[in-house]
């Protein structure tokens, strides 16, 4: 009986099906997780730790007294990771949609130990067109947040409280961030 690799172009339809199969499988993964509730971060309504980094990529270098007060949109990514990537172009269009009103917009890595590791964040953060400040070689901060995976995303109040946090990213993330800012900007512009 001969096998799929003793027949002509056997290998690679087995190869070619197995890679559909692995498509789905992701899809369906996709769809499911977009069905589910968000589950609730245990770190929601807990302070947002000061916000340290051994260098930035970008301008204006910020100081704490930059996040005081502000909703901050913090963003922990990495140059080498596959979803951050994907999420960074959405996370783009949500700084273009609340930068001018008044949100303020970090990105954080744990990268940046050596040379070719911030030239490599600094390739990421032009490539992905990021235009708000990102530290680098902020283990302090990522530390304190028990980051073991990426990407996260948080967003933190005028209080300095989390208000929302997700581990890595679903469809449905900037609809729900954006429905955060939005109730937190109208808090703001109802109280006295």
């Amino acid at each position: 009986m001969p096998t799929p690799q003793s027949q002509p172009g056997g290998s690679s339809r087995f190869l070619a099906v197995v890679l559909v199969v692995g498509w789905l499988a992701v899809g369906f993964a996709i769809m499911m997780r977009s069905a589910m509730p968000p589950v609730a971060s245990p770190q929601l309504g807990k302070p947002f730790p000061r916000i340290e980094a051994i260098g930035w990529i970008g301008e204006p270098i910020p100081s704490s007294a930059d996040f005081e007060g502000k909703i901050v949109v913090v963003d922990a990514w990495a140059h080498w990771c596959g979803p951050c990537r994907m999420v960074t172009p959405d996370i783009v269009e949500l700084y273009r949609k609340y930068h001018d009103r008044g949100v303020v917009f970090v990105g954080l890595t744990s990268e940046g130990q050596d040379p070719q590791s911030i030239s490599l964040s600094q390739k990421y953060v032009r490539q992905m067109k990021i235009p708000w400040p990102n530290g680098y070689g902020a283990i302090k901060t990522l530390s304190a947040l028990n980051v073991e995976s990426i990407p996260q995303l948080w967003i933190v109040d005028r209080q300095n409280q989390i208000a929302f946090h997700e581990v890595g990213f679903s469809p449905n993330s900037i609809g729900q961030m954006e429905r955060v800012l939005d109730q937190l900007l109208e808090a703001t512009a109802a109280a006295p």
